[in-house]
């Protein structure tokens, strides 16, 4: 019974105008305030002239202001574009050209940087904190919504939303999405309409942005904070007893670290879902003792093809090593191909193909780039997995993400999960490095847990007792942290500019 995000606004208006819809920093909207809210800036949106279908960039962090923008904006059928606020200005700058942006919502943090952004093409709407630093001409989001008149429009809501990927190579595509697998997740996940759910992802990215929405469709209360803080997160758990939230790995990670965690009352928590990464051995066991069974889950999804597969329960304690993503996700048709097009044996490794009513609608204006991603009605990003005995996937990693040593096709990921597994290592990643005899070189890049320093050689020993001798590093490099992207994932590209860097001057490379 999928709706469009206005018509449930509607919906959960009628059913609960009192409930609290948003807490954001000290102020609250109720349900009927954010339905009233949000028709005001559908009526002031269509009189700037804005049409179906159109592209609204929105640059800012995490804001209430933003989520009734998302609302308003495809009530009127037109299609929020958030941006990713960590990318350069060139290209922030390319992605508002390449959406033919005429309107872009500047807001929370992002001021300063208007004018360097600026472009003829478009116009600014000011809105959240930026209005107070907007110029005397501006259009400013809540005068706009103060001087809307006219009837509510009609019959235009559509659920269109551009999701830029993650970039982790390249400049982010526009994914246009118009299908989000709500229903499907609350069934599979947990998430409930009752629920008090915490949202600190930014909701500028596909995950922040499904899993902020996903209460709001349900008709739940979120704490939406502007900023992912372990310590605000411990403590909004606590005093506000939240049931559900979604955190990235390196979120959990900084909570189960930060002094407060182990004392802290969490008791209200049912659901903690995680994903964009994976979790390792030590964090699931830390809190598999914390919650117990039945509150983690692990999922694996991406901007294209949607959530396909989901850990969860007993399970998770099963699997505490290794990177067992579950079983594939409610609703979801999933199979594994080799190079040949034909479905690999289960235990074998394949390329990750669904089929749900969740998967994108396409790229933006790149039909070839689009194209690439069919298998028939199947999509794929290039995830790699294998199916065990029980029908369980476990992600290998992805196609673009294997080093082709010597003529043998190595998964970074199989390297990365053993030598996690060393007491002094807080994170290992490996890289190909460009090779004239190897053609690509193994390197491991390993930071260290604090206050410990392995060594090179003590590296590629443990490696070498838990591997084939052609998956041992030949070459180990320490650094203090790695290039990450917004989500986390790791920028694999710029980690292998950073390494040749330090193999061209030495003082922190290890043979």
């Amino acid at each position: 019974m999928s709706m469009t995000l206005y018509h449930a606004l509607q919906l959960n208006a009628r059913r609960h105008p009192q409930r609290t819809a948003i807490r954001f920093r000290e102020d609250a909207l109720s349900y009927a305030e954010l339905l009233a809210r949000a028709e005001r800036a559908m009526c002031a949106l269509a009189a700037l002239g804005l049409a179906p279908g159109e592209k609204v960039p929105m640059l800012s962090h995490n804001h209430a202001d933003m989520l009734v923008a998302y609302f308003a904006l495809t009530g009127i059928g037109a299609v929020p574009a958030p941006l990713n606020y960590r990318l350069a200005d060139e290209d922030l700058h390319h992605g508002i050209g390449a959406a033919h942006a005429r309107f872009v919502l500047l807001g929370s943090g992002f001021a300063e940087r208007a004018r360097a952004l600026a472009d003829p093409a478009w116009r600014w709407i000011w809105f959240a904190d930026a209005e107070r630093k907007a110029p005397a001409d501006a259009l400013r989001w809540r005068t706009l919504l103060a001087g809307a008149t006219g009837a509510v429009p009609q019959g235009r809501d559509a659920n269109t939303v551009m999701l830029h990927t993650s970039g982790t190579t390249g400049r982010p595509k526009g994914a246009l999405r118009s299908r989000f697998g709500f229903e499907e997740r609350a069934i599979e996940q947990g998430f409930g309409t009752d629920d008090r759910t915490l949202c600190v992802l930014p909701i500028c990215l596909g995950a922040g942005c499904v899993y902020t929405l996903l209460p709001l469709y349900l008709g739940a209360s979120i704490r939406l904070h502007e900023h992912f803080d372990a310590g605000a997160v411990i403590e909004a758990i606590e005093s506000e007893r939240i049931e559900s939230t979604m955190l990235l790995p390196v979120m959990l990670q900084a909570m189960v670290e930060h002094p407060r965690f182990a004392g802290a009352d969490l008791s209200s928590l049912r659901v903690i879902q995680s994903g964009a990464g994976a979790l390792s051995g030590a964090l699931k066991r830390t809190l598999l003792a914390r919650f117990g069974d039945g509150v983690l889950n692990i999922y694996a999804a991406s901007s294209e093809v949607g959530p396909y597969a989901n850990l969860k329960g007993a399970e998770v304690r099963r699997h505490l090593d290794g990177n067992c993503v579950g079983r594939p996700f409610f609703g979801v048709e999933l199979k594994l191909l080799g190079d040949d097009g034909a479905e690999v044996a289960p235990g074998e490794v394949g390329e990750i193909c669904c089929r749900s009513e969740s998967q994108y609608d396409e790229y933006f204006e790149d039909p070839e780039l689009t194209a690439s991603t069919r298998r028939g009605d199947f999509l794929t990003v290039g995830d790699l997995g294998r199916l065990d005995a029980d029908g369980l996937l476990h992600f290998v990693g992805r196609k673009r993400d294997i080093i082709k040593s010597g003529g043998i096709n190595i998964h970074a990921s199989e390297i990365e999960e053993a030598l996690q597994q060393h007491p002094d290592v807080a994170e290992a990643h490996c890289v190909g490095l460009p090779d004239e005899r190897w053609t690509e070189l193994l390197c491991a890049v390993i930071v260290p847990r604090a206050g410990r320093q392995p060594g090179a050689d003590d590296i590629a020993a443990f490696a070498a007792a838990r591997l084939a001798s052609y998956k041992k590093p030949r070459r180990v490099v320490f650094m203090a942290e790695v290039p990450r992207n917004l989500t986390g994932r790791v920028l694999k590209t710029r980690l292998v500019e950073q390494v040749l860097g330090l193999a061209a001057t030495g003082p922190e490379a290890t043979s």
